[in-house]
């Protein structure tokens, strides 16, 4: 039997907020503000403690192997 991984995609609140001043700083070519958004959208994906997206694939795949 094969294993098939899913990956879902889901932005926990520090996401969010990177996603808006990202939005934000290109919009109003503010390149700290689009710059911090980014750092905050790279911190969602990457850290499993902010309740994003590395949360909800581990999560997923913990309760897989139990």
């Amino acid at each position: 039997m094969t294993e098939r991984r899913e990956t879902t995609i889901g932005f926990g609140p520090v996401g969010l907020a990177g996603w808006g001043l990202l939005v934000l700083g290109v919009l109003l070519r503010r390149r700290f503000v689009a710059l911090l958004g980014l750092g905050a959208v790279v911190a969602d994906v990457t850290v499993a403690e902010l309740g994003g997206f590395k949360a909800v694939n581990e999560s997923r795949s913990d309760a897989s192997v139990a």
